[in-house]
């Protein structure tokens, strides 16, 4: 219950006030990630060595939720290791696919129009997290392409969606049995 009611002070301290939001202009790395079904986007600009992420900000066209995410994540990753960094940002896909995995499936209403008998499925949340986490693969794949001697503004990478039940096409995942 107490450690409840600190991540909500937590979330409501992201979304009332969003920390490393805005461009970083000495960036060694520039990420985004897209979701070309909304053409909404996070880009994350990264200044790192070859250990450490030293700072790190965001921004976005997509919602207040995906700020506050893009917020809650800058700051966790903010000061790590690039190898701790790495770490939080799977962690937190494996536990988004869990997300879009457990979306419950549509109601049918036949008795309803076509076009109306299939209740919508929202993956806002997800698709939020899924850009945030997205964009910060990208600028580590940025990072390498010019190490690799590639010069370019920024690197971007679409979302995949692995979610059953969307208003876009998506890749399915199966769903673990509950033991």
């Amino acid at each position: 219950m107490v450690e409840d009611k600190e991540l909500q002070a937590e979330i409501g301290k992201h979304l009332m006030q969003p920390e490393n939001y805005g461009k970083l202009e000495d960036a060694s790395c520039v990420g985004v990630g897209i979701d070309h079904s909304t053409k909404s986007y996070v880009i994350m600009y990264i200044k790192r060595d070859d250990t450490t992420i030293l700072d790190v900000m965001f921004g976005t066209n997509g919602t207040q939720d995906t700020t506050t995410l893009g917020s809650i994540f800058t700051d966790m990753i903010k000061g790590e290791t690039l190898q701790n960094a790495k770490e939080i940002a799977d962690e937190l896909n494996r536990e988004l696919q869990v997300s879009y995995a457990a979306i419950p499936a549509p109601k049918v209403d036949l008795s309803k129009p076509e076009g109306e008998q299939v209740e919508h499925i929202s993956t806002e949340h997800q698709d939020s997290a899924n850009m945030v986490i997205t964009a910060f693969n990208a600028a580590m794949r940025h990072y390498e392409r010019r190490e690799g001697g590639i010069e370019e503004e920024q690197y971007e990478m679409s979302i995949v969606k692995t979610c059953p039940y969307s208003t876009t096409e998506c890749h399915f995942v199966k769903k673990e049995k509950e033991a």
